[in-house]
């Protein structure tokens, strides 16, 4: 009876079955270990299935769909953009005001009827329509490119822009190309690429397709790119070369808007910078210590405003004025729901005061 077939099968099954489970286990804890979070609960609250490579953007949004993880749902219209479908051509008698930036304009960690431009639309009344254009990783490098190519069909009168977190990524990157395609450029094709990267249900399958993917593309995966920082790196230090690369693409954003029409608005960033104060960068920026965000967010926010100044265009100093309060970011510098309709109650007082 124990060499019968079926023991015999039963044992390799239940032998495979252990294996398993401790190669997941085992592919668990590496990934804590790598990532310093658990598989699982990343992938339970990642945006998986909700980026693809762009030709020109290097990632663009999924369009058509809509999902709900963790209690926030996330939905993208067929124009490749967060929030609900809206008429091409415009229709007569909207006054139709697009958002662009990154993820705190894509409105990350919220859901639809939380994101500040929700709040905004309800602000402002049945006779304005807000679009949000915004999507995770983006600068006033491809806010330029959606300005130049994207304005034909979407046919704004208003364009907001908030910039200046994810610019600030490039400081102290030794020898920036003008393009940012030495560093940032890489790391957007690389979230192109990696748009479905916690699609796997296992560790196992998330560790070994990753194993893959180092091998074959090297210079495209997040983890890999080869980055080297100048002698100022992680000091409180300003690097001037890309911050002057940010206030080219500013005076760009304005030179296209103005050619077809488009009033601008410029609003500086705002962070919880109440939770930046390690004497280590948090990754995002790698060579920009978390305590010294405030500096640097704070020049990036002087140039706008100057900029905005000489260009003579709108600058929304009134989002600086709310007090938020921690309750009011899910991490350190997005938004929760409350302080979304914080950010769009005074986002609403300079439109109005400004005659939009």
């Amino acid at each position: 009876m124990s060499n019968s077939p079926r023991r015999k099968v039963l044992l390799w099954g239940m032998s495979l079955l252990i294996f398993a489970v401790g190669m997941e286990a085992g592919s668990q804890i590496l990934y804590r270990i790598y990532k310093g979070k658990w598989y699982f609960k990343e992938r339970a609250a990642s945006g998986r299935g909700m980026v693809q490579p762009h030709p020109y953007f290097g990632a663009c949004l999924v369009p058509n769909v809509s999902d709900e993880r963790n209690g926030v749902r996330i939905s993208h219209n067929s124009f490749r953009c967060r929030g609900p479908e809206f008429a091409r051509p415009k229709p007569p008698g909207i006054t139709r005001i697009v958002t662009l930036g990154g993820s705190t304009t894509y409105g990350v960690g919220v859901s639809d009827h939380e994101t500040w431009q929700h709040y905004l639309g309800k602000e402002l009344g049945a006779k304005f329509e807000v679009i949000n254009l915004g999507a995770p990783g983006g600068t006033s490098l491809e806010t330029s490119l959606q300005t130049a190519l994207l304005f034909s069909d979407v046919q704004p009168d208003v364009a907001l822009y908030l910039l200046g977190w994810n610019d600030a990524r490039v400081q102290h990157i030794k020898d920036l190309a003008p393009d940012w395609s030495d560093y940032h450029g890489k790391w957007v094709v690389s979230l192109g690429l990696g748009g479905r990267d916690l699609a796997q249900p296992t560790a196992t399958g998330y560790l070994l397709k990753r194993a893959v993917f180092h091998h074959f593309f090297p210079q495209m995966d997040t983890d890999r790119i080869p980055v080297e920082g100048t002698a100022d790196k992680l000091t409180d230090r300003i690097d001037a070369r890309a911050l002057g690369h940010y206030e080219r693409n500013l005076r760009n954003i304005v030179a296209l808007c103005e050619k077809q029409g488009v009033k601008v608005v410029f609003i500086p960033q705002i962070m919880n910078y109440r939770v930046l104060t390690s004497n280590q960068p948090y990754g995002f920026l790698p060579f920009v210590r978390d305590k010294d965000l405030p500096k640097v967010i704070g020049v990036y926010n002087e140039t706008l405003a100057r900029v905005a100044k000489e260009e003579k265009v709108r600058f929304a100093a009134e989002v600086l004025e709310p007090s938020y309060g921690e309750a009011d970011f899910i991490d350190n510098g997005h938004f929760s729901a409350s302080g979304n309709q914080q950010f769009a109650k005074a986002l609403a007082k300079h439109l109005a005061g400004s005659g939009r």
